[in-house]
């Protein structure tokens, strides 16, 4: 994600802001402790490459949030940007939080898409043939 980032902030400053936007959402357990790359990904932010920068600190409240509690609450406004905008998501972390962003992802197909689960299903799977649905997960 990070060479992404660093790629896109090269293209924007030597070209020009020729991107769509770039939506992050990034989870970790607490701020001090888990935030890693907070300065660059700040910067990012700052500079206007990350158009937006969602936050999920599990354990810093009572009742845990994740990054598919942000991505759920965004549902319409991400459905509008996968289908109709023909935007790409990139998914790094643990695989538990792959597939529970996937089941998200799939909700919001249901939901916004007017889809069935199986339908929704088929239609990540033909993101990922397509290199616009990118998993890179570990245990």
């Amino acid at each position: 994600m990070r060479a992404i980032l660093q790629e896109r902030s090269y293209e924007r400053k030597s070209i020009g802001d020729a991107q769509g936007p770039n939506i992050l959402y990034f989870g970790c357990k607490n701020r001090t402790s888990d935030y890693i790359y907070r300065d660059e990904l700040e910067a990012f932010s700052d500079e206007g490459t990350i158009t937006e920068l969602h936050l999920a600190f599990s354990r810093e409240q009572a009742e845990k949030v994740y990054v598919q509690h942000l991505l759920a609450q965004r549902g319409a406004e991400t459905w509008k940007l996968i289908d109709d905008g023909k935007a790409s998501i990139f998914v790094c972390g643990a695989v538990k939080m792959g597939a529970d962003v996937d089941h998200t992802l799939q909700d919001i197909i249901v939901q916004h898409g007017g889809m069935s689960r199986e339908k929704a299903k088929a239609y990540l799977g033909k993101l990922q043939t397509a290199g616009r649905f990118v998993q890179e997960l570990w245990s």
